[in-house]
């Protein structure tokens, strides 16, 4: 007891010490503990599945004749049903899935995003083996059906039973509530807040329907998944209508189809991986850095503790007592640590959650909490470990007289960790930034800025032009079978003999269109009438057109009237583009918007219109701009996260370097008055303590600026397909901003004692 009580005592005693060691600590602790609950998440993807390692996805290979890459979401919907039916002795269920398909939930006023809802077959219960709270699993075979989650079914209908009930999907169609099953973690590949019956949704489910579902096959236990691999092609190719359709249509040369562990799937994705690591980095850094600042902070204040120690040890305390006693003091400022932490987290959970984009109740739950609770040992350790053992090797023969450590070496891991993990942050930082600057900026080909759409079946898309076009914001409006930033690739351009060339991205729409996007001509008009259109120059080199281009004819396809720029928002190189001269009513699925400015204020006015004009219809325009946003969300989110890393580990580091400083004034004190005495100026004083620092900040500073040179461009090139070279000067600009940074810090707080009267100081001592 007697050692909590020391501990509280010198707490109280030097509190202007205590406050910075909590904030360092606190800010360290706060960020740490939710990058790694959220690196935790990532290495519990999708083990909420009861005996998850018995599902495996069904992936499938298009091969267009330069090989292809295996993907999770464009299988043919009879694959999965057909490896059940043929490998019984090593399958025992199998689920479609759709998560390609848009569905949109509404009731009453409020609109549901689409992002979060699945269709799928009868079966998805029983494959998955999700609990079902109520309803038979069956019933999800039945059209305009739909099974909610729990925590779903309470966000739409309250308190009151879902069962029975009603809800619209997609505008017009009636789903009737037949289940509530358990809630879902985030961390798993399917989640969904409602599932919609498959048969509800008007698209082919036979071998014609094309690349379009997920499956997922549960496999027995003890199947062996390589067993089905290595016949599953021979037995598909009885079914697969390859010279009837898809040879002829899409010109595929091969398909293959292959099954793989769902557990380990999201984890095997690059972007993943290098985002774990990254995240993992940052937590260590800021985690090491608080961790070794509270030390460092600590271990400053041996001259003064020295001679309270010596008295404990005259009173008969020993090593271990002393230890105990700074292990107390640990436990409780960490403790205020975590306690501020916690109440940061649970007040800007907000915040939080838009940062992670994953919920706190996800991050923070039982099979993550490992993580958090690592973080919070590994700073104890460090926190009482290096002080406890120094203090409590203080000799009894201090208490009379003043102590003086001159050794520096613990000091020099601390301040380098400090440096370089700032330099790091700041270097990495700074790529991101402009790197998302770069793709968020980048010159499409067309004019986004006031520029909206709406994807919607309209029954009389002319009338609804017209009634736009009369509204006093707005500059023009147009119509087009799909949005702008969305070219579909449903077209393949073949030579004269009719040998599949490649698949170029395609849109469809009138000149009027062109002009309203701001479509931009290099060469030639746009196209005006049925059997032209217009290409980007891209589609001329991939032609080998010898010419601009104007005037050839596209076998099958028509003539090119114009050349155009066209780009798309992350590709390394522009795709080859066509446009098609199109004005079908009955295939208009997208009408396009330009209006004046200021543009927010009047895409909520035109939106609240179109309410007033069709109060049956569900017509809400988004803006192209908030598109390429929503594009860009993940590494959006990243940014952030990594800007608060950087903010928290600057505010560590400052807090460090004022600690190594006032213990470097206060230990060499004399020699600085001596200094004065004999003639030095303030700058000289200055100089010499900028010396000490700098030699330790130039190599960290140099490793971590390099560091986040190779991180940050390994970072980008995982998550980006367009790329910005970066250059030289900007990693010169970190070393030197961290530089002066650091030397700033130094200078300010040894300015007062380097302009004290030297007398004050010998007088101390």
């Amino acid at each position: 007891m007697k050692q909590i009580y020391y501990a509280i005592q010198n707490i109280i005693r030097g509190k202007d010490s205590t406050i910075i060691k909590v904030v360092s600590l606190s800010l360290g602790l706060f960020i740490s503990i939710i990058l790694f609950a959220r690196v935790a998440m990532e290495l519990s993807y999708d083990t909420f599945y009861q005996d998850h390692k018995q599902l495996h996805l069904v992936q499938t290979t298009w091969d267009f004749g330069k090989g292809g890459t295996p993907e999770i979401n464009n299988n043919i919907y009879p694959v999965g049903p057909t490896i059940l039916q043929h490998f019984p002795d090593q399958v025992e269920s199998a689920t479609v899935i759709n998560s390609f398909w848009p569905i949109e939930f509404k009731h009453g006023d409020r609109i549901y995003e689409e992002n979060d809802f699945l269709g799928a077959d009868s079966l998805f219960f029983q494959t998955m083996r999700i609990p079902l709270l109520e309803g038979n699993a069956q019933e999800l075979g039945m059209p305009n059906v739909v099974f909610m989650s729990e925590g779903f079914a309470r966000e739409v209908f309250g308190s009151e039973s879902p069962i029975g009930k009603t809800i619209l999907w997609n505008g017009k169609n009636e789903a009737l509530v037949k289940g509530i099953y358990t809630d879902i973690l985030e961390n798993t590949t399917f989640h969904p807040k409602a599932i919609l019956s498959m048969s509800s949704l008007d698209f082919r489910q036979d071998w014609m329907s094309g690349g379009c579902v997920a499956s997922v096959v549960r496999l027995k236990e003890g199947a062996d998944a390589n067993f089905i691999n290595q016949r599953i092609n021979a037995v598909l190719g009885n079914y697969i209508p390859m010279d009837e359709h898809y040879s002829k249509f899409v010109q595929v040369k091969e398909i293959k189809v292959s099954i793989t562990p769902l557990k380990g799937y999201h984890l095997g994705i690059s972007n993943v991986q290098t985002m774990i690591y990254i995240m993992s980095l940052l937590g260590i850094v800021l985690l090491i850095s608080a961790a070794f600042n509270y030390a460092l902070i600590a271990i400053s204040s041996l001259s003064n503790r020295a001679k309270a120690i010596g008295v404990h040890k005259c009173s008969g305390a020993e090593t271990k007592n002393i230890f105990g006693m700074f292990f107390w003091e640990t436990i409780f400022i960490t403790g205020v640590s975590i306690f501020i932490s916690i109440f940061l987290i649970f007040n800007f959970h907000g915040q939080i959650e838009e940062m992670t984009d994953a919920t706190i109740k996800n991050m923070f739950s039982l099979q993550n909490i490992w993580a958090p609770m690592s973080a919070i040992v590994i700073l104890l350790l460090i926190g009482c470990v290096l002080p406890g053992r120094l203090f409590s090797s203080i000799p009894v023969t201090q208490v009379f007289h003043r102590y003086t450590e001159g050794k520096k070496q613990w000091k020099y891991p601390l301040l380098c960790m400090q440096f370089g993990g700032t330099a790091f942050l700041l270097g990495f930082v700074g790529v991101i930034f402009i790197q998302y600057h770069y793709v968020m900026n980048k010159d499409l080909g067309y004019d986004t800025k006031g520029l909206v759409y709406v994807t919607h079946s309209f029954g009389n898309s002319q009338n609804t032009l017209s009634n736009l076009r009369n509204l006093p914001y707005v500059v023009g409006a147009e119509n087009a079978f799909t949005p702008i930033m969305e070219p579909v690739s449903n077209l393949s351009v073949e030579d004269q003999s009719g040998n599949w060339m490649f698949t170029p991205r395609i849109h469809y729409g009138t000149d009027d269109f062109c002009r309203l996007v701001g479509l931009r001509l290099v060469a030639g008009r746009f196209h005006a009438r049925e059997g032209e259109m217009v290409v980007n120059q891209a589609f001329v080199r991939k032609m080998g057109w010898s010419g601009n281009g104007i005037g050839e004819v596209i076998p099958n396809r028509g003539t090119v009237t114009g050349i155009v720029e066209f780009s798309e928002i992350d590709r390394a190189e522009d795709p080859p583009f066509w446009m098609h001269w199109h004005n079908d009513e009955e295939n208009i699925q997208s009408i396009h918007v330009r209006l004046k400015e200021p543009f927010g204020e009047h895409l909520l006015r035109l939106n609240e219109e179109m309410k007033h004009l069709y109060p049956q219809e569900d017509i809400l325009f988004r803006s192209v701009e908030d598109n390429r946003h929503d594009y860009f969300r993940s590494a959006r989110i990243f940014r952030n996260s990594t800007l608060i890393a950087c903010f928290t580990i600057l505010v560590i580091t400052l807090t460090g370097i004022i600690g190594y400083t006032n213990d470097e004034v206060r230990r060499r004190s004399k020699e600085i008055a001596i200094r004065k005495v004999n003639g030095a100026e303030v700058g000289h004083i200055l100089i010499i303590l900028c010396k000490d620092v700098a030699i330790i900040a130039l190599p960290a500073v140099l490793i971590g600026t390099l560091a986040s040179k190779y991180i940050g461009e390994a970072w980008v090139s995982s998550n980006f397909k367009d790329i910005l070279a970066i250059h030289p000067l900007l990693y010169v600009g970190v070393f030197i901003v961290t530089l002066l940074i650091i030397l700033a810090t130094v200078i300010w707080k040894a300015w007062r004692v380097a302009n004290e009267n030297p007398v004050v100081s010998i007088k101390n001592e």
